[in-house]
């Protein structure tokens, strides 16, 4: 049932998921994943390498905040697999039914950096509340982006995060933070660390270190009903040491296990 109901939302997800509008179900050919927003550098990268080592046919990959690609896998969009900046949305479709538990892997970190425009002026987490009252300060939306939520977690461990309210702005995603602060919008904003490998437009002006920094980590799993073998073994490969170093070189920090280590 719940693959005839993915195929019932096929044309209504077409947009969604970058399939040209007038493509059929019969032309949409080899997987499509959906990817958070914060792996664009990356994933195009890891499909070569992935399709070239396996011969694996063609695959799409739609960006977005990690909370909407988790709400268009709940309203049916033949999405084969997902890479979400955080474990939350996949323990949510794991709870649902909607992906396969035991496809479930950890396969990069990140970190928050806190960023302004190239002639910001100083500024830390720890200080963010000095900020003047007419600046404001971007984030990704927590209710619906990892970066966000992250960023949030981390203010109020900092004793920050009442303090700012009012000066926030939510963008959609973490690209647009980032797009705030090159375009001198705000006076800071928190995006990954891998998002300012180039630093054009901003400067980076504190990292998130130490105990009150959230522990961040990029979650994929295959979806209940799509192509499975094809997108486990991705999954699989973004694991395996080919995978931990394309995101190492995007900066990405690699996972710590065995199949890292030891696939090839």
């Amino acid at each position: 049932m719940r693959r005839l109901r993915r195929h019932f939302v096929f044309l209504a997800a077409l947009l969604t998921v970058g399939v040209p509008p007038n493509a059929s179900a019969a032309e949409h050919k080899g997987i499509t994943i959906a990817a958070a927003m914060s792996l664009r550098d990356t994933m195009p990268r890891m499909v070569e390498a992935f399709r070239k080592q396996s011969g694996a046919p063609e695959i799409t990959i739609t960006y977005g905040a990690s909370g909407k690609l988790r709400r268009q896998v709940e309203a049916g969009a033949p999405i084969d697999a997902v890479i979400f900046a955080s474990s939350s949305h996949i323990e949510r479709l794991i709870n649902d039914g909607l992906v396969d538990a035991n496809s479930r892997r950890v396969v990069a970190t990140n970190s928050l950096v806190l960023v302004g425009p190239s002639d910001a002026k100083p500024l830390t987490f720890s200080t963010i509340d000095l900020i003047s009252a007419n600046d404001l300060i971007a984030i990704g939306d927590p209710e619906s982006v990892p970066a966000g939520r992250y960023a949030r977690d981390a203010l109020r461990s900092l004793h920050k995060w009442e303090a700012i309210q009012s000066q926030l702005i939510f963008a959609g995603h973490v690209a647009a933070a980032l797009q705030y602060a090159r375009r001198g919008e705000v006076a800071a904003a928190v995006v990954y660390d891998t998002d300012v490998r180039d630093p054009s437009g901003v400067t980076i002006l504190d990292r998130a270190q130490g105990a009150w920094a959230p522990a961040i980590e990029t979650v994929a799993a295959v979806v209940e009903g799509g192509s499975q073998p094809t997108a486990q073994a991705f999954v699989d490969f973004m694991a395996s040491a080919t995978g931990q170093g394309i995101f190492a070189a995007n900066g990405f920090g690699r996972i710590q296990s065995a199949q890292a280590a030891n696939t090839p």
